[in-house]
């Protein structure tokens, strides 16, 4: 069984059957452990709430609540520190730097399609990516 961490780019493409979708929902129906960070959730909500408003987004929230993926609610410390790492490091969004925190404390592999951001990263070794498009 493999842990992996979602980057919202990756939830969203799901969602919205983008090119990749079906890489996502492999890894959703698949015995594998698939977590997110509720930063990152609020990066999927948000995307919603400028398309269709608000309320669709809460209705969305309570969808992504019951797909098979372990929200992280609550940053723990030695996430805070890597992502600070990460920030500090790579001048990334606070929500990547929380995603990739999360992948590395989790010994997880980071879902993304995200290259722009990511590709310096996962020259240097510092995680394992799915790139999922």
């Amino acid at each position: 069984m493999k842990t992996y961490v979602l980057d919202a780019c990756a939830l969203i493409a799901y969602l919205n059957d983008e090119e990749g979708s079906e890489n996502i929902e492999n890894l959703l129906l698949e015995n594998n452990i698939c977590v997110m960070s509720i930063i990152n959730v609020f990066e999927v909500c948000y995307d919603a709430a400028k398309v269709s408003g608000n309320e669709h987004a809460f209705q969305l929230f309570d969808e992504i609540k019951h797909m098979p993926i372990i929200i992280q609610y609550n940053i723990e410390r030695d996430v805070l520190f890597k992502a600070i790492y990460f920030k500090t490091k790579y001048k990334i969004s606070v929500a990547d730097s929380i995603a990739l925190a999360l992948a590395k404390a989790k010994e997880a592999i980071i879902v993304s399609s995200d290259h722009h951001e990511f590709d310096c990263i996962d020259e240097a070794n510092e995680l394992t990516f799915y790139w999922f498009r």
